[in-house]
């Protein structure tokens, strides 16, 4: 009988652990997707693209009333959920969402801090985010949200699109260490845009440190012919912090395909006071006097 007891006390405990009873609890993340718009571009013609230019929308949907993002993945897309893109006309010049209520980092004090804080930006190469685990940007249910864009339609009919972000999610009562984003411009606290010389060039802008903290992600955004950005901390020696690197497209290097990310716990740590030196590099056959080099920087605060 004493056997038969023990037997079944230990198949009990297999079945227990086997079910997870011991095992810690997961995280409760889903996804959101969120459509900007329609948005009815003006045709173009073969010089001269259709233009939507820096439309700003005021208190825009959120993906959430209370909760953390954790990763950001954007698109241009047609009614019917396929994407819009350069070979159809379309073109997301770029898209930029602010939370009305919070202070941005770098440009507060300016004219374009009334906006609120830039929190993500994309361009055509739309490049997604996705934070380690255990951080997230956090959404209040006072926050307010709006939107920046700049569209193009390089073909000579008229195109209604959306801009769409798909939000990764956790709800708000979850343990989630917050992010504050940090935008690093050339051209900071202007329109984004800087002249560049033919050949090669590389040009810098110094960011005084003032929200300290582990930088755990960062994203960068160049035009055609741009090579990449790159953080680097003066205060450090010239450590890299992160270096966003483009592949442009082998046939039109004026389209950016793609930019690469960094994602890690901790990329760096950045003090207060300290010099982060951005490196915005081109390669171009020919002068130009509106490309654009610009990071976004995600910190956990210290």
């Amino acid at each position: 009988m004493k056997r038969s007891v023990l037997v079944a006390g230990l198949a009990m405990a297999t079945v227990l652990v086997s079910l997870g009873a011991a095992q810690p609890a997961q995280a409760a993340t889903s996804t959101k997707v969120v459509r900007y718009g329609p948005f009815t571009i003006p045709a173009g013609t073969n010089t001269d693209p259709g233009m939507i230019h820096n439309k700003l929308m005021f208190g825009v949907a959120r993906p959430c009333i209370d909760c953390h993002v954790t990763a950001f993945t954007p698109d241009l897309v047609y009614s019917d959920g396929t994407r819009a893109n350069m070979d159809t006309g379309p073109m997301l010049h770029h898209m930029v969402l602010t939370s009305q209520w919070r202070r941005d980092a770098t440009c507060g004090n300016n004219w374009l801090g009334l906006a609120g804080e830039r929190l993500f930006a994309s361009g055509n190469e739309r490049t997604a985010i996705a934070f380690p685990a255990g951080y997230g940007y956090r959404v209040r249910y006072y926050d307010s949200w709006n939107l920046l864009v700049d569209l193009m339609n390089h073909s000579t009919s008229s195109k209604t699109v959306y801009v769409q972000v798909t939000y990764t999610i956790r709800p708000s009562w979850e343990s989630v260490k917050p992010l504050k984003p940090a935008w690093l411009d050339i051209d900071e606290c202007g329109d984004s845009e800087y002249s560049i010389p033919a050949g090669y060039s590389d040009t810098h802008w110094n960011w005084q440190v003032n929200v300290p903290g582990k930088v755990v992600a960062m994203l960068g955004h160049v035009h055609g012919h741009g090579i990449a950005v790159e953080a680097t901390n003066a205060s450090q020696g010239g450590a890299s912090i992160c270096k966003s690197v483009a592949t442009l497209d082998p046939m039109d290097p004026h389209n950016v395909l793609s930019m690469s990310t960094c994602t890690r716990d901790a990329l760096a740590v950045v003090k207060s006071g300290e010099t982060v030196r951005l490196h915005s590099m081109y390669n171009s056959p020919h002068p130009a006097d509106d490309v654009m080099g610009i990071m976004l920087a995600y910190i956990n605060p210290s």
